[in-house]
């Protein structure tokens, strides 16, 4: 059996986020706010890097117009903000690097199913669904990607909801995509491909910070319920902040149905807060064959 790790101090600003926290969370929940349909920002993709230099600026923006071109992202680039264009750019070339030349799992009826757990305002949509529908350099794949996240009411300076923007994001990246406001550990799905968890909840600090009640905090039971999902031969595929989260992240899949494929550092000069991109990590984790 695992031994579980005593839980991180908190320091005195987390300990006054724990009671406002569950309120806030209960309030949005119970108010389950929608100012309905969001209208995609259109926002002017000239100059995109001027926070890098000159020379690592030309490199940017040469792998910013090979991504576009190669994943067809004129529709985002004309119905985005700057800062969500360049976050797919960077995911893409992310899970690029992640994958590499590795052909992802797909069902034998050839349609590729995928979970995006604790999505967020599913901004990243759009490269998640080209990426693993694949290229244009070769034949695209059927797909059906489903974005999950449990605290979707949150407001924005909008008036929107975390919700609003993430059926938006969802609509935008094209058929086949879909977003759902559930607990992803209270529901049970079909057997999936690929499950995708973007710098998931495994200490008490990063949750208090975004806003979560601490009953929130399961990291060994969300984990153990992403590999339950993916089918044999299926893919999880896991950013971390850091180093030390990605340890964490060893350490609760340990003695789960899994082998580590590929790790990889994250870091991304494609969004204008790279430095605090600078220790993130990919991993890629296949689950064992039955």
């Amino acid at each position: 059996m695992q031994r579980e790790m005593p839980a991180e101090l908190l320091s005195p600003l987390d300990l006054l986020r724990v009671p406002g926290n569950a309120l806030g969370f209960l309030v949005r929940r119970r108010l389950a706010w929608s100012r309905g349909p969001v209208e995609p920002a259109d926002e002017p993709k000239e100059h995109l890097f001027e926070w890098l230099a000159p020379a690592a600026r030309a490199e940017a923006e040469a792998a910013a117009r090979d991504l576009a071109a190669r994943y067809d992202l004129a529709a985002l680039r004309a119905r985005s903000s700057r800062l969500h264009f360049c976050e797919n750019l960077a995911l893409l070339a992310g899970l690029e690097r992640l994958v590499g030349a590795r052909e992802l799992p797909a069902a034998p009826d050839g349609v590729r199913r995928a979970l995006d757990v604790g999505c967020g305002l599913f901004q990243y949509a759009t490269a998640l669904q080209r990426f693993l529908a694949g290229d244009a350099r070769g034949p695209t794949r059927a797909l059906e990607v489903r974005g999950i996240e449990l605290d979707a009411r949150g407001l924005y300076k909008d008036g929107h909801s975390r919700a609003d923007h993430a059926r938006a994001h969802a609509r935008l990246a094209g058929e086949g995509v879909s977003f759902e406001e559930a607990d992803f550990l209270a529901r049970r799905f079909p057997p999936q491909d690929v499950v995708t968890l973007f710098y998931p909840f495994l200490t008490r600090h990063a949750l208090l910070a975004w806003g979560l009640p601490l009953t929130c905090l399961r990291p060994r039971e969300l984990l153990t319920h992403a590999v339950a999902t993916l089918r044999p031969g299926g893919w999880l595929l896991v950013a971390n902040q850091t180093d030390g989260e990605f340890t964490e992240l060893a350490r609760h899949l340990a003695g789960l149905p899994l082998e580590i494929v590929a790790r990889v550092e994250l870091s991304s000069p494609l969004v204008p807060y790279s430095e605090a991109t600078s220790e993130r990590v990919g991993s890629l984790w296949s689950r064992a064959r039955a």
